[in-house]
């Protein structure tokens, strides 16, 4: 009878344990897209519209049909809504496409364009550039309404700070310069570098001082990677906070890429474990990746055109790119280590910025 009922331990044990594993992978289907569709944009109806593919069946479904421009899609959290800029009212403005029912809200009202919208993390807000007062400005504004909120004071003489991304516990955007004058509104300093910013248009911190750009915060939010501009060519750098708390303390550099061609575009696989990125090593842009912390570099595509613009999918088993080698901008597919590439377009229409 004991015998029995350790057995019976071990299978409600065996049970439990399955379950465990059900939730994290319906959870991990839940973030960003479902992982099987990827939002881009496409040029074929004459102007650029957003689109997506199954990734299965290669099938493409575009969501924008007008005669007004359509940019920079970004899926939401829950993978439900692409947030993307359209200059349907004459200027750009932030509008939100409900994918299942098709339907567009404008989210921007303002004077100025309004671009490159981001996500936070809970899919409650969205951050975004805007030319509104007639400078490039950071503002953050709540799906639920109300105005937006600039976070960033553009110094007339100051370079435009550009947004880099969310912080993963949503405390935090990191943006850079590479203009002169504080971010603060101070011009009196150099300005150029990366920075954060919290969201709520607070605290503000600087983190470097370099000729640094394109910022990806890592899963964890433990790391930045950037583009430095290095001795005459861009290197891929990793900034490692030091230490816990809501406020970012101390920190450490370290150079992950080495080479005299330009390295650019760093993008984190959803489990932290390595990074994606475009090199031009090799005479034209190809993608590498490489671990967390720089080694195991490898070079994914090989052709003598440019494939520029990876991203990872959700489950950072595959990435998708942009690839010239047929002359037009196309989108590919591929597994993490290179293998089995897929081209997922095939038009005479311009194809390009994926968003998985």
């Amino acid at each position: 009878r004991c015998g029995g009922g350790m057995r019976n331990v071990r299978v409600v044990r065996w049970l439990a344990w399955c379950v465990v594993l059900m939730a994290v992978a319906l959870a991990a289907a839940c973030g960003g897209s479902s992982g099987d569709r990827i939002a881009f944009v496409t040029t074929g109806g004459g102007d650029p519209e957003i689109a997506v593919l199954d990734v299965k069946t290669g099938e493409a479904t575009t969501l924008t049909e007008n005669q007004s421009k359509e940019l920079s899609p970004r899926w939401s959290p829950d993978g439900k809504t692409i947030a993307f800029s359209s200059d349907q009212s004459g200027e750009l403005e932030i509008n939100l496409l409900d994918v299942k029912e098709r339907t567009i809200t404008r989210l921007t009202y303002n004077g100025g364009d309004d671009r490159t919208p981001l996500w936070s993390p809970d899919g409650n807000r969205i951050a975004f550039m805007s030319e509104h007062d007639d400078r490039s400005e950071m503002y953050v504004m709540a799906l639920a309404g109300g105005e937006p909120n600039r976070i960033s004071i553009n110094a007339g003489n100051s370079g435009d700070p550009i947004l880099g991304g969310w912080s993963p516990d949503g405390q935090w955007l990191v943006f850079y310069s590479d203009g002169s004058g504080d971010s603060s509104g101070d011009d009196s300093g150099e300005e150029r570098g990366l920075w954060l910013r919290n969201p709520n248009g607070v605290n503000i911190l600087r983190l470097t001082t370099g000729l640094d750009r394109d910022p990806a915060w890592s899963p964890d939010g433990d790391m930045i990677a950037f583009v430095r501009r290095w001795n005459g060519s861009d290197d891929i750098f990793v900034l490692r906070f030091l230490g816990g708390g809501s406020i970012p303390g101390e920190f450490d550099i370290s150079r992950l890429t080495q080479h005299e061609s330009n390295d650019q575009s760093p993008n984190w696989s959803p489990d932290g474990l390595n990074l994606v990125f475009v090199s031009y090593r090799d005479g034209n842009g190809e993608i590498y990746s490489m671990a967390a912390d720089g080694s195991k570099q490898r070079r994914l595509t090989n052709n003598e055109a440019d494939d520029v613009t990876p991203d990872w999918s959700p489950d950072s088993r595959r990435i998708v790119f942009v690839s010239y080698v047929y002359g037009q901008s196309e989108v590919f597919v591929m597994n993490a280590d290179g293998s089995d590439q897929r081209r997922l377009t095939n038009n005479s229409a311009e194809d390009y910025d994926p968003n998985w």
